[in-house]
């Protein structure tokens, strides 16, 4: 980990909001490094509190602030440093954004506010951001191609790997889907939203949560206790 940004990164994989990071600015930090770790080659954030060297590009800029012999308001630099490079971190993120990157910034505040109703706003609130990217990302092709069976069962692969997604032969716009996970009240939702978000409204849906229904010939869906009727 070299710069402050993959730092940022970094906490977006464990789980860490990046508002929460608070970057410090030391004096006994590598020259060639931004980030200051004891272990150059660890990548895992494992505190709020983020280690900067200030002189790394930003010499010209923060030299004079964070002076050594400079005595006084310690806390007021110290907090005016955190919100400098809130920013710049944020500035070096937004980069390296395409056009769809920003489409999906404006989509997913479009669902916070509530633009697509109450429900799709406290469900996408509850998605980890690696998740969520990736819902994200299929609501704007959902707009882009509009609503099919196929794209469903696209969005059901990314968030639901084990599931299975089947279109009914004898009747026209059934839909069966083997979920593969335990049934909750947080998860029952999360189907509600993804079936009103990506299924046309006249499409007839049957949910199996923990165990598939029975399929003749296929063993493995016939096992007694482990299957159930349709």
């Amino acid at each position: 980990m070299n710069y402050a940004w993959e730092a940022a990164l970094e906490a977006d994989r464990c789980g860490i909001p990046r508002e929460e990071l608070r970057y410090i600015p030391v004096r006994d930090g590598s020259p060639y490094t931004e980030v200051v770790q004891e272990d150059i080659n660890n990548r895992e954030i494992k505190k709020k509190e983020v280690e900067i060297n200030p002189l790394y590009r930003y010499a010209k800029e923060f030299s004079e602030i964070l002076d050594i012999n400079l005595e006084g308001n310690e806390k007021t630099r110290m907090l005016f440093f955190d919100i400098c490079m809130q920013y710049l971190v944020q500035l070096d993120l937004r980069q390296g954004m395409s056009r769809q990157e920003y489409a999906l910034r404006f989509l997913f505040q479009d669902l916070l506010n509530g633009v697509c109703g109450r429900q799709a706003s406290r469900v996408v609130r509850g998605f980890e951001k690696e998740k969520l990217h990736r819902l994200l990302r299929l609501i704007l092709k959902l707009y882009q191609c509009g609503s099919s069976i196929c794209l469903f069962q696209e969005v059901m692969r990314c968030l639901y790997p084990d599931s299975l997604v089947y279109a009914s032969n004898e009747t026209v716009r059934q839909v069966l889907i083997y979920v593969g996970i335990k049934e909750d009240k947080e998860e029952q939702e999360r189907l509600e939203f993804l079936q009103d978000m990506f299924l046309p409204m006249n499409y007839e849906v049957f949910l199996f949560w923990e165990h598939h229904f029975g399929i003749i010939d296929v063993t493995e869906t016939m096992e007694l206790d482990e299957m159930v009727l349709f």
